[in-house]
């Protein structure tokens, strides 16, 4: 069904893991922390789709936007735009992005949206962080006038639909999510008793992965760009806090573990950095958390220590799929019984915009007829008999409009 709100379609656009490999994904990052220039490319999408509105979400395995737009717009534009807005790509790359593009429309969009947010298009089913990602999403593009009355409604019932899976299925019993996926295979190696971990950035994924790494034992210094935002989990695990660039600046920094996590374009770890926390450490062990990579290149060619990051968590996040394949059933079953009743209001909405204005078109008529057509003529009537007239009127309009307005209503959502 077209999702018809002053004739207006919704689109989705997604580069996902479920198709791309996690180091291209990683090259399409938009960077929503630079407000003007975030704001310019969706912009630009925006204006070249003539969308209304415009919604983007970036986690560590997609990179997806969301349109409403009047226009017809077929998969072979969307290929052929975002083939010229990602120029930086190789034309391999942009051949792979193109070909594996995941493209959905109205009724189909919205039902992939509360997949998403149900953690059933994430690389491991159950991770709760995703409804927050996704509602800080649309927060964020709210924030900069990217989104209007499709999109809200559409989110709220997408949020909603998350949180009903959550809360009713097994779906996220023992969660297994990247981060505890990570968190669980530090603890499986040979660590000191005492160790000392650097944790660099302090997002979404950071405070999930806390939960499940914390130890009393531990010694943590928590990094990021912002100093006050590595000081709230300081004041949560205890430890140490620090800015990067402090960090940075330090003549070295022993350090066992390195967590690594943030939204950096490029690596926030090079050799210097890395000398600065392993010049002493026989057997670093580093957990990059961060798509695209945080660990520069050259690092992981000449450094040998042990690695965890995204990719290296896949083949667990299948096994991961595998067990909870009746929960996802569950799931599906809420979102098909979910969608369905939105689609019904969402019909009811649109035909109530539709006969919206009749009762005030014939609020107008009746003014017209006592007041101009039959003006005269009511002049030469006793008062009472104007008033009784008056009520006549104003009963048969109630009546009227009653009627009519579930007469139409019922033919047009058949």
């Amino acid at each position: 069904m077209k999702l018809y709100l002053q004739s207006s379609h919704l689109y989705v656009i997604a580069f996902s893991h479920k198709k791309l490999p996690l180091n291209l994904i990683g090259k399409l990052y938009l960077n929503a922390a630079e407000t003007e220039s975030y704001k310019n490319h969706l912009a630009q999408i925006q204006q070249h789709f003539s969308a209304s509105e415009i919604m983007h979400i970036s986690t560590c395995n997609r990179c997806e936007f969301y349109l409403v737009t009047q226009n017809n717009v077929s998969k072979e534009q969307v290929k052929t735009f975002f083939s010229s807005f990602y120029s930086s790509l190789s034309e391999e790359e942009k051949t792979r992005i193109t070909e594996k593009v995941i493209f959905k429309k109205d009724e189909d969009a919205v039902q992939y949206l509360m997949e998403v947010a149900s953690s059933l298009q994430s690389m491991v089913v159950g991770e709760r962080e995703i409804i927050t990602q996704v509602r800080n999403a649309y927060e964020h593009c709210h924030s900069l006038g990217l989104t209007g009355d499709l999109l809200r409604i559409v989110m709220k019932k997408v949020i909603e639909t998350g949180k009903k899976v959550f809360s009713e299925t097994d779906i996220a019993k023992n969660p297994v999510s990247v981060a505890s996926l990570a968190a669980r295979q530090i603890k499986q190696l040979n660590i000191p008793s005492h160790p000392k971990v650097t944790l660099i950035g302090s997002g979404v994924t950071m405070q999930t992965f806390m939960k499940y790494f914390h130890q009393e034992n531990f010694q943590y210094t928590f990094v990021s760009r912002k100093k006050e935002n590595s000081e709230t989990l300081q004041k949560k695990y205890g430890g140490t806090f620090m800015g990067l660039n402090e960090l940075k600046n330090l003549d070295n920094y022993p350090t066992n573990i390195l967590v690594v996590c943030t939204s950096s374009p490029t690596p926030v770890i090079d050799e210097s950095l890395y000398h600065k926390l392993f010049s002493t450490t026989q057997k670093p062990i580093i957990v990059d958390l961060s798509n695209p990579s945080d660990i520069s290149d050259e690092v992981k060619k000449k450094f040998q220590f042990e690695y965890i990051d995204i990719s290296s968590l896949k083949q667990q996040a299948r096994q991961n799929l595998l067990k909870r394949k009746q929960s996802i059933k569950d799931a599906k079953q809420i979102i098909e019984s979910q969608l369905l009743e939105f689609m019904q209001v969402f019909r009811e909405r649109c035909v109530e915009n539709i006969i919206r204005e009749i009762p005030q078109e014939l609020k107008e008529y009746k003014h017209k007829a006592l007041n101009e057509v039959f003006r005269k003529k009511l002049e030469q009537l006793e008062p009472t008999h104007k008033e009784l007239i008056q009520e006549i009127v104003d009963y048969l309009e109630g009546k009227f409009n009653t009627v009519t307005y579930k007469k139409l209503k019922s033919i047009l959502l058949q």
